[in-house]
């Protein structure tokens, strides 16, 4: 089921080439990513798993052009976007919402800089949030929702951003197990309508399988690709999908692979 890394076909939503970067002060230097490859066809879900500090979230920064790679290139639609920012929508880790904006003001704020938030888009942004369960809020300020609230709106903000690629970095980590459980299946019901392209990363061997068509395991730092899990189980996910002996196989077989590069961390 795991595969090594492998030539890239091209063009994709995402494509990064051969990515390597150092990080250079005075005399020292810090080697964060290795000679990456990986591909997210367009109107898929890909993962990204690895051990903590391996340089997971510096590879979204090459991707959204915070960054410049030593080496290597960053492809969209086949086309070289190495080091330009603005491509991609980006959820972080916590929510992000601004606090003196309600909620439906917080997820049109892309639609805003991009000139969009005309009466179509908040039509649209309402329709989206009856959806996601915030039906209701759309005058709430972030204080005032649950944290699964608030990230929920956070996706929102992304989903209805115009790029066609979205990152997410580790969204739910800081939600509790159930909340997390929830999320994740909301987060499939949702993407299964809108089909955009996204890549994930997560600490979260479940949170992988259950939502990812591929998944991608990165060495210890300096991260490079060590595996490539092309996802077997059918879409829409089964609810019961984690009780699955295939499943629970895969989790194993991916688990073992990551405590192995957490080991070889020094300490």
């Amino acid at each position: 089921m795991l595969t090594e890394k492998s030539h890239l076909a091209s063009p994709e939503a995402l494509e990064i080439r051969d990515i390597s970067l150092t990080f250079r002060e005075r005399r020292q230097h810090l080697p964060v990513l290795n000679d990456i490859s990986l591909s997210l066809p367009a109107g898929k879900f890909i993962s990204i798993i690895g051990p903590s500090g391996c340089g997971k979230s510096t590879l979204f920064h090459v991707i959204g052009g915070l960054l410049k790679p030593d080496r290597g290139n960053i492809l969209m639609g086949g086309q070289n976007v190495t080091g330009q920012r603005g491509l991609i929508s980006y959820v972080p880790q916590k929510p992000a919402l601004f606090p003196w904006r309600n909620t439906l003001d917080n997820v049109l704020l892309a639609r805003e800089l991009t000139g969009g938030a005309n009466e179509a888009a908040h039509e649209e942004a309402r329709a989206w949030m009856n959806r996601a369960g915030l039906g209701g809020f759309e005058k709430a300020y972030p204080h005032m929702l649950s944290g699964g609230m608030q990230q929920r709106a956070s996706f929102l903000r992304g989903l209805l951003a115009p790029q066609e690629v979205i990152c997410l970095d580790e969204p739910f980590s800081s939600l509790d197990e159930l909340t997390r459980s929830d999320m994740q299946r909301w987060l499939l019901d949702l993407w299964e309508d809108s089909r955009r392209s996204v890549i994930l990363i997560t600490h979260s061997v479940d949170e992988a399988l259950i939502l990812s068509d591929t998944i991608y395991l990165l060495s210890g730092r300096p991260a490079a690709v060590l595996h490539r899990v092309d996802v077997p189980f059918t879409r829409p996910r089964r609810e019961d999908l984690t009780e699955d002996p295939g499943f629970l196989e895969l989790k194993r077989e991916i688990g073992a692979r990551m405590k192995e590069e957490q080991r070889k961390k020094p300490i």
